[in-house]
């Protein structure tokens, strides 16, 4: 039916205060909706696990885990040569590969490797202790922060692999990645079993030395919508599931460097921590710094970040682990971007009759790389450069792509 003017005229004041009056009932029932609803109740904790997590400042390496992915290679080639390459002879290595695709052509996962380690050990040696395991693909070569690992003690006979509550599924890698310690563990049952834990983690969210566990608050920001409110629910989860003391580095979201802990600091042996130093970095490379790596996520030149708040969140870490006992080194390191960082802390340690040796990642910037080294040998440890130039970028080195299993004495 055609509207006539005098409903046209009623319809133009009608209908807007119409839109008004529903916009309003909406509102209302939003803020009657949500004031009754309660922020999501802080995760049970787990039971305590059998058995003690590994700690990362000393021990020799027993048995460590990677990932192989034919394709990625290129990228994780030079790394994985010096530091396989140096290991002692009696280090096992567990080396986890995507089953073969039957429609791929080319050699098999399986085949890549052992031509991969050949290279790198025409005596075959290396290979000979490697224990191959096949999983579903694709997967990354991300091995360390899958899990937590616990050695056995007088409760456990096998060693724990602790994982996190499960990832989004649409990351294929990353949701493949969280399914590769269930099947390590049934490839390995006489030695492995998988525990899930009620919390969304990397293994990188946690550093273990001298008896302590140390988070930050980014686990906290991690897992806010899991019912971890604050650092004070976090410490408990932790220290209930782990049964060690818990030392948490910050307050709030930004107080520290964000992404992984071995980003911007490595607790060593002996009551030392090393933390990442902006300062000392930019004297070397200058303020306005560009490498010449693009961020892999947006595709943008990467720019060194020297400003006044992200030097802060370094200065808070070292003022945090200072307060709690630790004897705080700095040592020279360039951040970029939240999870993209030249940082000389994300190596790998170990002691062996009484020598220390450090795994430490290194970019092909001769004085920057020196300085480092040389914070390393100052404090007694002997430095295993590892070359790293190519898998910074990607919010990774040589300490994300290695797992260590189980630790001598």
């Amino acid at each position: 039916m055609a509207e006539s003017p005098a409903t046209t005229r009623a319809g133009k004041i009608l209908y807007p205060l119409l839109g008004i009056a529903m916009g309003l009932g909406v509102a209302v029932a939003v803020i009657v909706i949500t004031s009754h609803r309660k922020d999501p109740p802080p995760p049970a904790p787990a039971a305590k696990l059998a058995g003690g997590v590994i700690r990362e400042d000393r021990g020799a390496l027993g048995e460590v885990l990677l990932h192989y992915v034919p394709k990625l290679e290129p990228f994780v080639a030079d790394a994985y040569a010096d530091f396989l390459g140096t290991l002692d002879p009696s280090t096992r290595i567990v080396m986890l590969v995507p089953k073969a695709d039957v429609d791929g052509g080319g050699p098999s996962p399986r085949d890549a490797l052992a031509r991969f380690l050949a290279r790198l050990d025409p005596t075959h040696a290396l290979e000979g202790r490697t224990r191959v395991v096949d999983v579903d693909g694709p997967i990354s070569v991300w091995s360390k922060d899958r899990a937590l690992v616990l050695a056995p003690d007088g409760q456990a006979t096998r060693t724990a692999l602790a994982i996190p509550a499960p990832p989004d599924p649409r990351w294929k890698e990353r949701a493949n990645d969280w399914r590769t310690l269930a099947q390590l563990a049934g490839a390995m049952s006489d030695q492995f079993y998988v525990r899930q834990l009620p919390i969304d983690f990397d293994a990188g969210d946690f550093d273990v030395a001298g008896g302590k566990v140390l988070v930050d608050d980014n686990l906290v920001t991690k897992n806010r919508a899991r019912g971890v409110a604050d650092t004070g629910e976090l410490r408990k989860l932790v220290e209930t599931t782990l049964g060690l003391p818990v030392q948490v580095l910050g307050h709030a979201d930004g107080d520290v460097p964000r992404h992984h802990m071995s980003m911007y600091m490595a607790a060593l042996d002996g009551g030392v921590a090393l933390v990442g130093d902006p300062r000392a970095a930019m004297g070397i490379v200058g303020a306005s710094f560009v490498p010449g790596e693009t961020d892999p996520d947006t595709g943008d030149p990467l720019h060194a970040d020297f400003s006044d708040a992200m030097i802060a969140r370094f200065d808070r870490a070292a003022s945090d682990l200072a307060a709690a006992g630790w004897r705080v080194v700095r040592i020279p390191e360039v951040p970029f971007l939240d999870k993209t960082y030249m940082a000389y802390t994300n190596g790998i340690y170990e002691t062996r009759s009484d020598v220390r040796v450090a795994w430490m990642p290194v970019f092909d910037i001769p004085q920057l790389d020196a300085a480092a080294r040389s914070v390393y040998e100052s404090l007694g440890w002997k430095v295993r450069p590892v070359r790293s130039r190519g898998l910074y970028a990607f919010h990774g080195t040589i300490g994300c792509l290695v797992n260590v299993l189980a630790r001598g004495p």
